[in-house]
């Protein structure tokens, strides 16, 4: 396998080398690997403004990361947000208030503590965020649907799992 990064998330894959998925570190490598060209795909503007325009949503890359969180675990903080995103307050809060200017967020006071807010996606946000989301359903199924149906069972198996297992392992 080469060490070399691609320069660009649209980069062809990394060429293998033979037998290089035949022990642990050789499997260990390739997943890291694809994941970090995954991430790397999911970070891309162009990816993401393509999802615009399918979408028809004009949702910043960082937008978007906000809306979905509030929408997941809303009524919350922005406490609670900063903390989780590893941001600061005062970054966070003004995420926020583009959102609620935008109408994609509501601000409502908090009942355990009539000094504090908490945020919740509004059903324009909530709108906004199913269109994104189907954008990018829709991405992944024109690239599985050309996968054998043993090949996509597998994937929807195996990286949910991954994903679950590498959880509990940092917690």
């Amino acid at each position: 396998m080469t060490t070399s990064e691609p320069v660009s998330p649209w980069a062809p894959p990394r060429p293998r080398t033979e037998g290089a998925l035949d022990d642990l570190d050789g499997q260990v490598r390739a997943v890291e690997g694809a994941i970090t060209d995954l991430f790397r795909l999911a970070a891309s503007r162009r990816l993401h403004q393509a999802r615009q325009q399918r979408s028809g949503v004009a949702l910043s890359r960082t937008g978007w990361e906000f809306l979905r969180r509030v929408d997941d675990l809303g009524p919350i903080r922005i406490s609670q947000l900063a903390e989780l995103l590893d941001l600061s307050l005062p970054v966070t809060s003004r995420a926020l208030q583009r959102l609620e200017a935008e109408g994609l967020v509501v601000r409502q006071p908090d009942p355990a503590d009539g000094r504090a807010t908490r945020f919740t996606a509004s059903p324009q946000g909530r709108d906004a965020r199913a269109r994104i989301q189907d954008a990018m359903q829709h991405e992944l199924g024109a690239v599985l649907t050309s996968w054998p149906d043993e090949d996509r069972r597998m994937l929807a198996e195996l990286l949910p799992r991954l994903v679950a297992d590498m959880r509990a392992g940092s917690a």
